[in-house]
């Protein structure tokens, strides 16, 4: 019965663990561009809220109809993000980011693209974890 209890906290605190968040904010330095990204603390890059502005139309994971998106793929290594927003059908991509970082003792810069399919291409600067 002891084993069942101690299984039984380790995999809540497991639980916790993997439910911590962190954002992530970019924006066009000379356009009204935007994208936030909520990022889940799993050992591989789970985007678990997302939200893109450009030229006065909004994109969200939580979005409905024409605004709705799905992440299609989503990848983290050493310096760089990369993550393809498709339709929620996952039949086009409609939109692709692409990040990358670099840091020095406790400087970090971020900065990357964003294709939007139809509407352009930006350069981002962001602030985050």
């Amino acid at each position: 019965m002891r084993r069942l209890a101690a299984a039984l906290a380790i995999s809540i605190a497991a639980v916790g663990s993997a439910s911590a968040t962190g954002s992530l904010e970019c924006t066009a330095p000379d356009a009204d561009v935007s994208v936030k990204l909520t990022i889940g603390s799993l050992p591989v890059l789970a985007v678990v809220g997302a939200e893109i502005e450009a030229n006065g139309a909004r994109w969200a994971l939580d979005g409905g109809g024409e605004t709705a998106i799905a992440v299609g793929q989503a990848f983290r290594e050493a310096g760089a993000l990369r993550v393809d927003f498709t339709d929620p059908n996952v039949e086009r991509v409609v939109a692709e980011l692409r990040l990358f970082s670099a840091a020095e003792e406790r400087d970090m810069a971020m900065a990357g693209t964003l294709r939007i399919t139809g509407e352009g291409a930006w350069a981002l600067t962001c602030t985050g974890p």
